[in-house]
């Protein structure tokens, strides 16, 4: 089930502290809880009539105690009502983990039928890999209960244990996709870290009205909660963090600032923190000034100053891109630790932290006011300062100021080009460095301009309905950096391959779809361009000496997104985004433009699209925008959005009419 880890405390237990092992119990050593007959008989979830299953009961253990000695531990127990035929599937149980620093050392399960027959798992447990929203991929181990049908209860039970020496960030999810009856949930801190003087903190989202925090005496947590509504998985829905009840634990360290003063002494602590390490790894004027005055001309306009400082930039080598490299691997390749902007301008290479701090130095050498912007990515936090909270800053980013423009930018993030940032940094709240004071900002929406694809096609039809043609698609902006980043390990044969395959979905089944060339794949500031050529038997149909076909060759995916009658989420469009095509389709010389469709426009404010189609002997144009202008909206504006994605697939399928030119003589 469900559990949080946002990131890996990156300080080492000491183990000169004395350490206190505890026999704490396992999975293994706890038996299953008794089956009342009750749920034995139930038949549908009173609170959610019609549900395929529900979690009847649920409980979860976090121990931290012995995370020096044998690492964080893990005890999960679910029992699982089924009702239905659909709701079997939940008797294949998949626990996802990361293999980097993580086991899966027990599993149990077993299947009670309808008749209070028991059947315990004995099957194997396989390692499979997942594939989740987005393509991101996991670990899991995976079983089958045994004969699992509706009427009957499942339940499972496993320990997650993590490598010794580490302490996790860990924390509770309290939903699931399955309504939750009743769950139980348990957490202890870690022993070494309190005597160090690490105080264990929490902080909560959404939760329940029931749910009471308790803290005992040994300093355990632990809450109980009822009745918990499933998350509904729908597409274009916002990201899990930002709707589901959750906990989260981290561990605050001795000389952080109390959380309890107001958020301008908390935050004013941390920025004047970040303001010295600044000043010190920007502390080598000159060489700074000497490297200025190879980059800029004086006569050089105060953005041409920014761009041809973050040019420079983007050639420092990012480590921070690469896969992690041991001691071993280190001392082999020579790299050596980098203390100040010097040392990264001279040996080329850097932590991407430090390409931020090295791009603030140049800045402010060529005379600009820069400094540092630490973000809460909205992927992952809503930024509450107020919470004080500094776990939620996971991003970082640069500010500048010339004269009265102001930018954002992110010199690390190597694959977006000047004034592009990665989607999950725009419109995220964070803390901006301002000398030893703290500014609370929201960083800008970016325009549905910066993310462009832009298609266009050169296409011939044929009598018999089929066409041939070449396909050339731009790639701008935040789309031709997400494709260069996601590609970033493949070789020429690899993106290639990901980028047909990605292309195919926007085409018609049974399209013969070929990649010829691809341009611009190292120069970021340049869209990404893609040439490939097409073939589709049977995309058009003749009738009555006319051939008709569908107006643009390129397919609407999103209007599958808005296929079901009604919506359980908001609307959560990840960044702004637009669609550009140009077609153009050559009928045979003896056939002649017989009837186009007339041009639509659809313009909701958040959402605007065009088609129009024109006509001129024996060739058609067709000239198409789709844009996305915003990011969030609510699930009551689901009916306009629905009606707008269903009007744009009926408008990209209106038929053209290439009539035979001897039909209308012959009339």
């Amino acid at each position: 089930m469900n559990r949080i880890v946002r990131s890996v405390s990156q300080v080492m237990l000491l183990s000169v502290l004395l350490v206190v092992v505890r026999a704490v119990p396992t999975s293994a050593t706890l038996g299953w809880l008794p089956i009342s007959p009750e749920d034995l008989a139930l038949k549908d979830n009173p609170k959610e009539p019609g549900a395929d299953a529900m979690i009847l009961y649920r409980e979860s253990e976090v121990d931290a105690r012995q995370a020096n000695v044998s690492g964080d531990a893990v005890r999960e127990y679910v029992r699982i009502k089924i009702f239905t035929q659909a709701g079997t599937k939940q008797g294949h149980i998949e626990i996802p983990y990361n293999k980097s620093w993580e086991t899966i050392p027990y599993v149990s399960g077993r299947t009670i039928l309808p008749d209070g027959t028991i059947k315990d798992f004995d099957g194997k447990v396989l390692d499979s890999t997942i594939v989740k929203t987005g393509g991101i991929k996991y670990f899991a181990k995976a079983f089958t209960l045994p004969d699992v049908q509706p009427g009957c209860i499942v339940e499972y039970k496993y320990d997650r244990q993590s490598r010794p020496g580490w302490v996790h960030d860990e924390g509770w999810v309290l939903s699931s996709d399955l309504y939750t009856r009743e769950a139980h949930f348990t957490y202890y801190p870690n022993d070494v870290f309190s005597r160090s003087g690490f105080s264990a903190r929490y902080r909560s989202y959404l939760l329940p009205k029931d749910a009471q925090m308790k803290q005992s005496a040994n300093d355990s947590y632990s809450m109980a909660v009822n009745d918990v509504p499933a998350i509904v998985e729908e597409p274009l829905m916002p990201p899990r963090v930002a709707i589901e009840p959750t906990v989260e634990f981290y561990y605050i360290e001795p000389s952080d600032p109390d959380p309890g003063q107001s958020k301008e002494k908390y935050w004013g602590y941390f920025a004047k923190k970040w303001d010295s390490e600044i000043e010190h790894f920007d502390g080598k004027k000159d060489a700074l000034n000497q490297e200025i005055s190879k980059i800029v001309s004086p006569s050089d306009s105060p953005e041409a100053k920014l761009r041809k400082i973050y040019d420079r930039v983007e050639q420092i080598r990012n480590l921070s891109m690469e896969d992690y490299k041991g001691k071993t691997e280190q001392k082999a390749e020579e790299l050596k630790a980098d203390g100040n902007a010097a040392d990264v301008l001279e040996r080329g290479y850097a932590t991407g932290h430090r390409v931020n701090l090295t791009f603030i130095g140049l800045a402010r050498a060529a005379g600009f006011q820069a400094t540092e912007l630490y973000l809460a990515p909205r992927n992952a936090f809503i930024f509450m300062p107020d919470r004080n909270d500094r776990s939620e800053i996971e991003a970082e980013i640069v500010w500048v100021k010339a004269g009265s423009q102001e930018y954002y930018l992110d010199p690390s993030a190597r694959y977006y080009p000047f004034g592009v940032l990665p989607w999950f940094e725009t419109e995220s709240g964070g803390v901006r460095v301002d000398g030893h004071t703290a500014a609370f900002v929201t960083t800008p929406n970016p325009q549905f301009s910066q993310a462009t694809i832009a298609r266009m096609a050169d296409l011939t039809v044929h009598q018999d309905g089929s066409i041939t043609g070449n396909i050339q698609i731009d790639f701008a902006g935040l789309e031709g950096a997400m494709e260069r980043e996601s590609n970033r390990k493949e070789d020429e044969t690899g993106r290639t391959k990901n980028l047909e395959d990605e292309i195919k979905t926007w085409l018609p089944i049974g399209s013969d779809f070929e990649i010829t060339k691809i341009t611009n794949w190292d120069d970021i500031e340049q869209p990404l361009h893609v040439e490939a050529t097409l073939k589709l038997p049977t995309y058009g149909s003749a009738a009555a000496r006319s051939l008709l076909l569908p107006l643009d060759p390129f397919q609407a995916t999103q209007a599958g997104f808005f296929s079901k009658q009604s919506r359980q989420n908001a609307i959560y469009f990840p960044y702004p985004y637009q669609e550009i095509d140009d077609v153009t389709v050559h009928a045979p010389a003896e056939y002649d433009t017989g009837g186009l469709p007339k041009p639509q426009k659809i313009d909701l404010g958040a959402a605007l699209y065009e088609i129009n189609a024109t006509g001129q002997g024996n060739t058609v144009k067709v000239k198409r925008q789709l844009a996305i202008k915003g990011i969030l909206f609510g699930k009551e504006n689901y009916p306009t959005f629905r009606a707008f994605f269903g009007a744009v697939r009926t408008s990209d399928n209106a038929q053209m009419v290439l009539q035979y030119k001897q039909a209308g003589q012959l009339n």
